[in-house]
């Protein structure tokens, strides 16, 4: 009898992981810059368009809750789904043959960003309501999917890049196919029984973030921003210069992710060892040392270190310091005296944050490569970067002064 209760649940769970694997298969997010830049509609416009995605991603954060309070999670995954392959199509559509249309390609960004939103934030939610409130069983999904849905990244960009080569829209056509494919998964999970919970609630009470905990939103804010940012508008640039085969092309950018893996996979015996400080400061190094890597890759070039190489060290070396950004900031966050709607809203403002440093980077960025070049956007980079740091350590610093005054 056990068994028969147990298998719908198993079942609805199953279709759960599948989803979560299967919709993490960006087969366009590596080649996507390269994409743009055949079209030829210029840096600017390219820059331009990644922003609005980020921004949109991160002011759309309404949109979810509108959902949840209206419908049910499993509805509201399916949207993000189907919302996010609406706005590839879009895209495909504005940019077929040489008739590019840019209002449309805002659109497409647009829809795309909201839809990826309302995925992202609803999953956990359904996931919650398919786990029935067992912390046990939900970390067990959680901790499952993550090794899922990386080999499906890594994997999925690899492909991309194959596909790119023998048509530059395959990518996007085998993205919307993913898409609403993941959206059948979460269609074939049996209705759930409706139970509200504190999380969908209309209600949301705004509190004002403590001193400490508003220091590691923005160290997260900052820190991703200056991983991102480079990785997702220019270090792609920067390999097409080099002349790198579009084949192997998502296979070099994938090495920002393996690499980013190792790092979460390792930062928790990191800590456990020699301390979040440790971290903390292996993080700052490695960021720094990566930029100062595309930054002086003209001078290495002229004493005999192949562009190539240094792109692919510095790489390696953003995607560690893009891993341990999360493990850092949790383990100083300290929100254990937070309610679960606090908690929401503090997350809300790490990623609302982010997307605002993002588009900044981005936008300077954009200036700088078009009317300096690539060497002087990763210096300027780089001396923004430590000058944060800086900033960051004396702040660090001088709070725990003040705690162990106030402890005495």
């Amino acid at each position: 009898m056990t068994p028969c209760l147990l298998l719908p649940e198993s079942a609805s769970q199953s279709l759960f992981l599948a989803y979560r694997i299967v919709s993490r298969c960006y087969f366009h997010l590596p080649v996507l810059f390269l994409y743009f830049w055949t079209i030829d509609i210029g840096m600017y416009r390219i820059i331009f368009l990644l922003a609005i995605y980020g921004l949109t991603s991160t002011f759309s954060t309404s949109i979810p809750g509108w959902l949840l309070r209206n419908g049910s999670p499993k509805q509201a995954v399916i949207i993000g789904e189907l919302a996010k392959a609406l706005g590839l199509g879009v895209l495909l559509w504005s940019t077929r043959q040489s008739d590019i249309n840019l209002f449309l390609l805002v659109i497409s960004q647009m829809i795309g960003g909201a839809g990826f939103t309302t995925a992202l934030t609803t999953d956990t939610v359904l996931l919650r309501q398919l786990t029935k409130g067992n912390q046990q069983r939900f970390m067990q999904v959680q901790t499952k999917s993550q090794s899922g849905m990386f080999i499906a990244t890594l994997v999925a960009g690899s492909l991309g890049s194959i596909l790119f080569d023998y048509n530059p829209q395959w990518p996007f056509i085998a993205v919307i196919l993913v898409s609403i494919l993941s959206a059948g998964c979460v269609l074939l999970i049996p209705p759930q029984k409706e139970e509200p919970t504190s999380d969908m609630s209309p209600a949301v009470t705004t509190f004002t973030i403590r001193t400490d905990q508003y220091f590691w939103v923005l160290f997260y804010a900052i820190s991703r921003a200056f991983t991102l940012a480079p990785f997702i508008g220019f270090i792609p640039f920067y390999f097409i210069m080099v002349n790198v085969d579009p084949l192997l092309f998502g296979a070099v950018l994938s090495c920002f992710t393996l690499s980013s893996w190792g790092a979460i996979k390792i930062s928790g015996n990191f800590i456990k060892r020699y301390g979040v400080v440790a971290l903390l400061i292996t993080t700052s190094l490695f960021m720094a040392a990566a930029t100062g890597f595309f930054a002086s890759s003209e001078w290495l070039a002229a004493r005999g270190v192949d562009y190539f190489i240094t792109g692919l060290i510095a790489l390696v070396l953003l995607g560690f310091g893009s891993g341990t950004i999360r493990p850092v900031t949790m383990a100083n966050l300290n929100i254990s005296a937070n309610s679960s709607t606090e908690r929401v809203q503090i997350f809300a403002r790490m990623e609302r944050d982010f997307g605002v440093c993002n588009a900044f980077l981005l936008t300077i960025g954009a200036w700088l490569l078009v009317n300096e070049n690539f060497a002087t956007l990763m210096l300027v980079y780089l001396l923004l970067y430590i000058l944060m740091v800086c900033m960051s350590a004396i702040f660090y610093l001088r709070k725990i002064h003040h705690d162990k005054n106030r402890c005495i």
